[in-house]
């Protein structure tokens, strides 16, 4: 099972999520008021674990093959295909959607070692290169209010950066020597963030959220007193949330200090997800200020998960 990023469709308040049954992926619908699902899919070989969720639209986007496309979220539950990428391209990582669900961004990869930040536009299927990054892009994210800047990550260089759509222009926001990784929008889409270490301290160190403001062009930190696989803020801003690792599994709540960006560590749950590979990491993730919803593989390590809403008071 994959709990993917913004997972959260609140017209419906439902999630959706990918199951791996008989050696095949496939999306599923997952309702938060009663617990009944049904299955969006019903394909061999799609990968269904890097989907683009469209709340405006209520469709999800998956790929098959090469080819990018898209089903409703309501019954009938209608496929369509939206795009076909060409074969010299290796489509990265999930594909991300704009707001208004009427464009998306994905990284297409070539064998020269570069990666192309692209975004199609879903009513139209066609496709616009927007800028050439060194490196295996695995992570571009669309702005989800205004759409018009691209933030990504490479894998082979841990290197965070924004690309202006309309301008092409590319701002690096890592330095030489820092490790960054799981990039993400704040809801309000005024700031990028990311979690950042040095290169040369070892797994397990302290890491830190860094947010950089678009308009102010500055950066704040927050720095983490726990490892976590993956990292979540809520729409406010106010809390961060992190999953913890193999050797430490639970849900914290960093909050927020205003006055001086200093962070107090809750210990929420003990989700106890083996995070022995991708499909058992929580993956918790907000789906309003105060409640998250994770994946775990307790009961049945290794082999299914179940997904779990966590609520607090704010």
């Amino acid at each position: 099972m994959y709990l993917d990023v913004n997972p959260y469709v609140p017209t419906l308040n439902s999630i959706v999520f990918m199951s791996d049954r008989d050696g095949s992926q496939n999306l599923y619908l997952m309702s938060l008021s009663d617990g009944s699902f049904v299955q969006l899919t019903n394909h061999d070989d799609i990968d269904a674990s890097h989907s683009g969720i469209s709340p405006a639209t209520e469709e999800v986007f998956f790929r098959e093959g090469q080819t990018v496309k898209k089903v409703s979220l309501r019954a009938p539950y209608e496929e369509e295909e939206v795009y076909t990428v060409d074969d010299q391209y290796e489509i990265k990582g999930s594909l991300s959607m704009g707001p208004g669900g009427n464009k998306f961004a994905l990284s297409l990869y070539n064998k020269n070692g570069y990666s192309t930040l692209a975004t199609i536009d879903t009513a139209r299927s066609t496709l616009e290169e927007v800028r050439k990054i060194k490196g295996a892009v695995d992570h571009v994210l669309i702005n989800p209010v205004y759409g018009n800047t691209l933030l990504y990550h490479t894998y082979d260089r841990n290197q965070i950066g924004l690309v202006n759509i309309e301008t092409k222009q590319e701002k690096v926001l890592t330095k030489p020597g820092d490790h960054g990784t799981h990039p993400f929008w704040e809801h309000n889409g005024q700031a990028a963030g990311y979690v950042l270490k040095n290169a040369r301290e070892a797994r397990g160190s302290q890491e830190k959220v860094v947010t950089y403001s678009i308009q102010a062009a500055g950066y704040s930190n927050y720095p983490l007193t726990r490892y976590s696989n993956h990292v979540a803020m809520n729409p406010s801003g106010t809390w961060i949330q992190g999953d913890g690792g193999p050797s430490d599994r639970y849900i914290y709540y960093y909050v927020i200090n205003p006055r001086n960006n200093t962070v107090a560590r809750q210990t929420m749950f003990k989700h106890d997800s083996t995070s022995s590979n991708e499909l058992w990491h929580p993956h918790a993730t907000f789906i309003n200020d105060t409640d998250v919803i994770f994946n775990s593989d307790k009961d049945n390590p290794g082999k299914s998960g179940d997904i779990y809403l966590l609520s607090k008071n704010p």
